[in-house]
């Protein structure tokens, strides 16, 4: 029998991240009341994570704390490994480089965590959420404040007219490293805790003709 066809949430192009990462560099200091000058740059930092670990929005980005991250070296490599819980349990992933700098940016406004530095964090077993404001408190979620950015960047929908959510950034991930092969469809589903079986289901339209350079 014929299963339902899949229907992915809008993703964002590499282009599209590269305009919105630049965005947000003017966007996140343009508050004009005292929350939003903590909300703004909470939700930029929390867009950059996700597009550089696949995770959740929701249970397994809010629920990350300072302990749940650990630097991991692999071949005199230094990597940050990450675990999240959520629908499908607890698993480890790996974040990209570039998240080092946003997690020292969320660290460095926390005023509870002045006196720990940045690599003692891990080590101290902090049970702190990552994602809350410098006075400690944490939003329920952040998906206002998204709908906000998507506003004002002018990306709020895509090019069929779909509204993009928190969400598109977990498929934005997932679509560019199938795209670009930096990762097997197995890998990426152990690191996104999803089947492999899911992932082709979304994804199927990435098919040879998306990846004609590295078939060629």
């Amino acid at each position: 029998t014929k299963g339902q066809a899949s229907n992915p949430r809008p993703a964002f192009s590499k282009d599209e991240i590269d305009t919105l990462l630049a965005f947000m560099q003017q966007w996140r200091t343009q508050g004009k009341v005292s929350t939003e000058h903590e909300m703004r740059p909470l939700l930029c930092d929390y867009v950059e994570i996700l597009l550089h670990t696949g995770i959740r929005h929701g249970t397994e980005a809010m629920n990350l704390c300072w302990h749940h991250i650990h630097w991991h070296t692999d071949k005199g490599v230094r990597y940050l490994r990450l675990w999240v819980s959520g629908k499908t349990g607890g698993r480890w992933l790996i974040a990209r480089h570039a998240a080092v700098d946003v997690f020292r940016r969320l660290h460095s406004r926390q005023r509870d965590l002045d006196n720990v530095s940045f690599d003692d964090i891990f080590t101290e077993r902090c049970t702190k959420p990552v994602f809350r404001f410098s006075t400690g408190y944490q939003p329920p979620n952040l998906n206002g404040a998204f709908g906000r950015l998507m506003r004002d960047s002018g990306m709020l929908r895509d090019i069929d007219g779909k509204k993009r959510t928190l969400y598109s950034l977990r498929h934005t991930y997932a679509r560019l490293a199938l795209l670009t092969g930096d990762v097997d469809i197995h890998t990426l589903a152990r690191q996104m805790g999803n089947s492999v079986l899911m992932l082709e289901r979304h994804y199927s339209k990435l098919t040879a003709t998306m990846a004609a350079e590295r078939l060629a």
